[in-house]
């Protein structure tokens, strides 16, 4: 079995700052697709009940890609920098515990 890893965030961006954490976001993940081995893609979803809510995730070949995500050089001042663009910040790793998908459309 595939061993693919899931890191996740869920952002409180401060007032005013929706825009700027945007585009820094988009930076950092492009940032990292440049510059890490293992890492698959990354996404960044917009709450529509609250517009400065938003949720990231990204998906790694393996648990050693995702640690070393977090331990390259220039991680820490990119992560830290879109925190500070944040009233709070809650996020985590893991493991994909069940998937399910749609049936393929049949084509006549």
């Amino acid at each position: 079995m595939e061993e693919i890893k899931w890191a996740s965030g869920r952002w409180q961006v401060k007032e005013g700052k929706a825009d700027e954490f945007v585009s820094g976001w988009k930076s950092w993940i492009t940032w990292t697709s440049d510059n890490v081995p293992g890492f698959r893609s990354g996404t960044l979803l917009r709450s529509e009940d609250d517009r400065l809510r938003f949720t990231s995730v990204s998906d790694w070949d393996d648990d050693a890609s995702l640690k070393a995500w977090k331990v390259a050089p220039g991680f820490a001042e990119k992560f830290e920098s879109m925190k500070m663009l944040c009233d709070e910040f809650v996020g985590g790793d893991q493991d994909v515990e069940a998937s399910i998908h749609a049936p393929a459309p049949i084509r006549v």
